[in-house]
């Protein structure tokens, strides 16, 4: 049975993302903090590929058993696979998800939902949940499509009644209060964690405002 617990705060992150910080240490000090699950997207210009790509990957996992955190690979299913990740999160043009679910039976699988038309495409019943946004414009995703904003967020709640969703795009501190109360599962966060000078505050932050919306 999936838990959505783990999309409460759900950071992403990979070298592209964590302004030159060492990844490692970014992901270390997010779990510390309390993150409830890491996805380690490797994407965009200078992302690393291949052996060093799974390299990093291993050592991330490592940290994420540590700390008892999901750690979800995006989009490359063939490294989750090999890494035995707890799960994978795709595109909507990153492949079947109801082959990738024949694949992975018993790992988490996330899928992007951009607006109702791509909703209504989705064969969400083969997946744990999807991620909605972007909430607002983001320089993290040179592929996101275009904001939905608070009010997109709700309608596709709305739509998507009984699946589990978190909001990507953006998104800060500041919105975790707009976002808990549309009633979606959690937040998606890379630079708001992964910029910040202090991690671990950053994320405990973000945990406790949460906690004052849903509890």
């Amino acid at each position: 049975m999936f838990n959505k617990e783990i999309l409460k705060l759900y950071f992403i992150c990979g070298t592209t993302t964590c302004n030159n910080k060492n990844l490692e240490q970014v992901v270390e000090e997010a779990l510390r903090g309390g993150i409830t699950s890491f996805q380690f997207r490797e994407k965009g210009d200078g992302a690393l590929v291949g052996f060093q790509k799974e390299e990093l990957a291993k050592k991330i996992q490592k940290l994420c058993k540590l700390y008892q955190v999901p750690f979800i690979i995006n989009d490359d299913i063939e490294l989750a696979v090999k890494l035995d990740a707890d799960g994978v999160h795709v595109g909507q043009r990153d492949g079947d998800v109801e082959k990738i679910r024949k694949l992975l039976p018993d790992k988490i699988i996330g899928l992007s939902v951009g607006n109702e038309e791509e909703l209504r495409e989705s064969k969400i019943e083969f997946v744990d949940y999807i991620g909605v946004g972007p909430v607002h414009s983001t320089i993290s995703k040179n592929d996101a499509g275009g904001a939905i904003g608070y009010k997109g967020l709700k309608k596709m709640r709305k739509l998507a009644p009984e699946i589990p969703i978190v909001a990507i795009g953006g998104l800060k501190k500041e919105d975790i209060k707009n976002i808990a109360v549309i009633g979606v599962e959690g937040v998606s966060i890379i630079s708001a964690i992964s910029y910040s000078e202090s991690i671990k505050q950053t994320v405990e932050q973000m945990i406790n405002e949460y906690k004052n919306y849903v509890e």
